[in-house]
């Protein structure tokens, strides 16, 4: 064989391999997947961040139900929208925009539910209308739902002492609306009303002629000179009468 075949030939094998050597290199496109559980769980800081609540009392549960994502390698970005813009209890909708590297790739539908544990006042017995709660008439439970509980009062303080506007069996959430403050004194009433000036203060006998509160001002009839004065409501047996 020449010495002109062999370098030819010789030429072309080392393009050969180099050819080959550049297959063997030669790789697909890098791709990231993203499992529905880390979905959710983004899904789930995302709305830990915007509820109005105790975190420490509200249960946050994300379910998408879709496959896992492949996706270009790059930045993953996840951009959450709410019905409304605001966070609710209950069942509702979350939508997820996927991006890479700023680039639109997906939009997901995920169903998210908020359920938190509230404190209410329930009856312990039958009340009936014009009753004066007591502290055995009222408890508190501790009630992990996800309904809204708007008026529903949520503390004993806010129960006892109050007077029931309609009946109640026993077992039902008490509402603000349920409720009303007692008057003090009611028409009627013997009471003692006192006036004070400087160091002077001087007491007499008196009748209510209407009902009323804690400091609100009412007519006190005065029984020693028979006349109709205006007094404030200290307490349930006193009116003080101001000149």
């Amino acid at each position: 064989m020449r010495k002109t075949e062999m370098g030819l030939l010789l030429v072309f094998g080392m393009l050969f391999v180099f050819f080959l050597s550049g297959l063997s290199v030669a790789r697909p496109l890098e791709k990231v997947s993203l499992k529905p559980a880390e979905i959710e769980g983004q899904a789930r800081r995302f709305l830990d961040k915007r509820i109005p609540w105790d975190p420490e009392r509200t249960e946050i549960t994300v379910n998408y139900n879709g496959k896992e994502l492949i996706l270009p390698a790059g930045d993953v970005e996840m951009n959450f929208s709410l019905p409304g813009r605001k966070v609710r209890l209950g069942r509702f909708p979350l939508q997820a925009r996927i991006s890479v590297n700023g680039v639109f790739q997906k939009r997901l539908r995920l169903i998210a539910n908020l359920e938190r544990s509230i404190s209410l006042v329930k009856t312990s017995r039958r009340i009936r209308r014009g009753e004066i709660l007591t502290e055995q008439d009222v408890a508190l439970e501790v009630l992990k739902t996800n309904r809204q509980f708007t008026t529903a009062v949520t503390s004993l303080e806010d129960a006892v002492g109050f007077e029931a506007v309609h009946s109640m069996g026993a077992g039902r959430v008490v509402t603000v609306n349920s409720l009303r403050k007692p008057p003090l004194v009611k028409k009627g009433d013997r009471v003692t009303l006192v006036v004070e000036k400087g160091s002077l203060r001087i007491t007499t006998p008196g009748v209510v002629k209407e009902k009323g509160f804690k400091n609100s001002l009412i007519q006190v009839l005065n029984l020693q000179t028979k006349k109709t004065v205006f007094g404030q409501v200290m307490d349930p047996k006193t009116v003080k009468v101001t000149f």
